[in-house]
This record gives C-alpha cells, structure tokens and sequence, in this order.
C-alpha cells in the first residue's frame, strides 16, 4: 500500500497534532509515538506536518524527519506555576490545544491537508475549529486519545482536579470520524470514558521499533552493567521499569516478594528502573521488607543502557494499578524475556498466560505472589516464552505494520466513508 490519495495523483497530507514528540520535547511515551508514527508514515510517503510546542533552544532534532514541523508557544503560566502541574497543564494544554487546532484548521480551509489526526487533548481545540466551521467536515479527522490517565487515575485529589480535562477529552474525541484505541481489550472504554459512539471506534496499537530497541544493545554496556549491578550471581533477575509512583504497583511487588523470599533462590536480584517522588517510600518498604539485600534501585537510564539490560535479566514483572498499552513490555517482550504483569490497560493484549507470561489481578498482592511462584516454578519454560513474546510483537506491535494500519484508515477514509460503521478489531 503506498499513500497516493486514492482521488488525485499525489502523496496523502496529513496534519499531526501533539503537544510534543521525540527527540525535540522528551522522551515519553506519547512522544515516542508521535515520533515513530511520523517515521513510518513519512516512509510510506505520506506527507506528515507536525503540529507541537514550541522546542527548548538546544534540543535534538535527531532523525525526525517530517514534510514540516509548525511549533506553537505552549507554556502560559510560567513563572505562577509549574507548567505541568495539575493546575498549570490545565491551563496550558486547553489554550494551546485550542490555538494549534484553530491554527491547523485554517491550513485545512487552504487545502493544504488530506487528514487531521491529533493526539491526546488536541483532539479539543480542531474539533472545536471543526464545530464552528461545517466546511472542515468534508477532511477526515482522526483522533487518539492515548491512555486517559485523567479517567483512571486512582488518586481521588487528581481525579477531582482533572474533570475539566476530562469533559474537553470527551468532547474532542466525540466530534472525530474515527477514534482511536490502542488495544482490542480497550476499545470499549472510548465509549464508556468518553462518550465516542462505538461505530467510530477503530483499533490500532500502540507500537515499538522493534529494530531500533535491538540495535540499541551494545555488548560493552551489557558487560558494564553486569560490573555496576553485580549481576554475575546466576540467581533469577528480576527487572521493573516505570516511574516510581504509587500506580506503578511497586509497593505491590515488594509485598510479594517479601512473602517469597524464603522460597527464592539465595542470589535472586530485584533491579528498578526509573525515577518518581515514591522512591524514598519504596527504599523504606524494601528495608522493613528484608529484601534490601536482594534489591536494586537503578535510577533513569539511557535507552541503550535500558535494552542492554533487557538482555542480562531472566524475568521482567509490571504490577502496575493501571497502565494504557504498556510500551515497556513490549521491550522485554521483544528482548525474549517472559512477563508476569498486571491484567489492566492493553497488557492482556499482549501477556498470554502460559503462552509468554501470566497475568496478574493489579493491586493483588496475594494474586502476584501466587503468579511469581508459578513463573518460577516454570522457569524451564521462560526460553519457550520469550520466543513466543517476540512473535507476537513482531506480528502485531512493530512500528511498520502500525504505520500501514494507519494508512489503510486513511485511505478508508479519504474513499468516503465518513459515516459511522461496525467498530474493526485490528
């Protein structure tokens, strides 16, 4: 499939809304997808225009590689507040949202664009556009909500704060032709957190690089690492990645493997990767836990420094409380490694229980005890497992296959079928 629009003789255009993306604003998940999804597409010769904040002075462009990037000023609160905080993002995103949407929409009247594909809260600010002037309803808009922490958050002080986003994420994603979730077992959440009719719920994964993760793992590092962590024990390495804050389930984890750790090999390590304001509560639970010996806080690390060492641990475990698709394990999934994890978000789209992992009910820390003692038990079968974890990556969570999903919506789209229909699978 190539990205000629099925009506004229040129490339598909499309206008890419996000608040940020890779390299340019950080390296977070929704960054990284923005990132990743304008590669592919680029590859398959669409005409991708990127929309996002204005980036810092010295910041990396790397290889992103786009037909143009357009940069809006996205921090209006600076110095009264944090430009993230609670209060300050909730001031930021919707005034930026609305701008950059009202921005690209006039782009839109121009005829620069095929498509209006937006990310996250972006979606408000060009359906807004989009209400006010019927003349746009004849472009397709896509929109992607993402993980909707401002919907499943269990911090009751957060979910108060948040109900204004909220109420503009509902009505973003409602005014889009198609919405897209990131995981089959998710899809019904659009309608239910956000009101999207069901019709116009489409799934396409969120998605790594699979070639770009390996070709991050460099055999001087991975040797640095066994030196730096002591990893030369030969007991079961146990691996968690993630911030370090209370959804993250650690605490969870922690509590389980105190429980084991009569039954656990004498050598067993426990490595953390990641930072967060729990830290100094996790160091504390780790120590009343006895399991300071056998625990690791690692910190942040590079991504060839974080994929090395997917390749020197055994099993790679997620208690998370909630999560949207779960990126991480998708790396150790394609770095051969079995996982246990939390049956929440996309991850039961991805962790087949006996298959290439177990799944674990999040926040249960009887159920992650007695699912760690059936991982160890079947440690014979961990080889078997991780290949199976990278098949289904390979087959279903690679970028490139991602991008041609997105292609074919576009090109479903742009044939003319803007009206609702049955909600796709894949």
């Amino acid at each position: 499939m190539d990205a000629t629009h099925p009506l004229h003789p040129r490339p598909i255009r499309v206008a890419m809304l996000a608040r940020a993306v890779f390299p340019l604003h950080g390296f977070g998940g929704i960054e990284r997808h923005v990132y990743h999804l304008t590669k592919y597409l680029t590859k398959l010769g669409v005409e991708v225009t990127l929309y996002v904040q204005t980036p810092p002075a010295n910041a990396e462009r790397g290889d992103l590689r786009p037909h143009a990037i357009e940069t809006l000023r996205y921090d209006y609160t600076t110095p009264l507040l944090p430009p993230n905080g609670v209060v300050g993002r909730q001031i930021n995103f919707p005034v930026y949202s609305w701008r950059i949407g009202h921005l690209a929409a006039q782009c839109v009247l121009a005829g620069a664009f095929d498509v209006v594909h937006t990310q996250g809260l972006c979606a408000f600010g060009y359906a807004m556009a989009r209400r006010r002037d019927p003349r746009l309803h004849s472009t397709p808009f896509v929109a992607n909500p993402h993980g909707m922490e401002e919907f499943r958050t269990p911090d009751r002080a957060k979910w108060l704060a948040y109900a204004p986003f909220r109420l503009l994420y509902a009505y973003g994603h409602r005014q889009a032709d198609r919405a897209i979730a990131t995981d089959a077992c998710t899809k019904d959440d659009l309608p239910r957190y956000l009101g999207v009719d069901p019709a116009k719920v489409v799934v396409i994964p969120s998605a790594i690089d699979v070639e770009e993760c390996l070709s991050q793992v460099r055999s001087d590092l991975r040797a640095a690492l066994r030196f730096r962590l002591g990893l030369t024990s030969g007991g079961p390495m146990l691996l968690s990645v993630g911030r370090l804050e209370p959804n993250k389930g650690f605490d969870v984890l922690i509590a389980a493997l105190a429980r084991l750790r009569n039954e656990l090999p004498a050598n067993w390590r426990w490595l953390l990767v990641g930072s967060g304001s729990a830290r100094e509560a996790l160091e504390q639970q780790v120590r009343a836990a006895g399991i300071a010996d056998h625990t690791l806080f690692v910190g942040r690390l590079s991504d060839e420094e974080l994929h090395s060492l997917y390749e020197e641990i055994d099993l790679f475990v997620h208690p998370t409380r909630y999560e949207g698709s779960s990126l991480v394990t998708l790396e150790a999934m394609i770095h051969r490694r079995p996982v246990v994890a939390s049956a929440i978000g996309g991850i039961p789209d991805k962790v087949f229980p006996g298959r290439n992992g177990l799944l674990v009910q999040p926040g249960d820390v009887d159920d992650l005890t007695a699912q760690l003692r059936a991982a160890l038990a079947a440690r014979a079968r961990w080889p078997e497992w991780g290949v199976e974890g990278e098949r289904i990556v390979r087959s279903t969570f690679d970028w490139p296959v991602v991008a041609r999903q997105t292609l074919a919506l576009y090109h479903e789209l742009l044939a003319g079928n803007h009206t609702s229909h049955p909600a796709r699978s894949g």
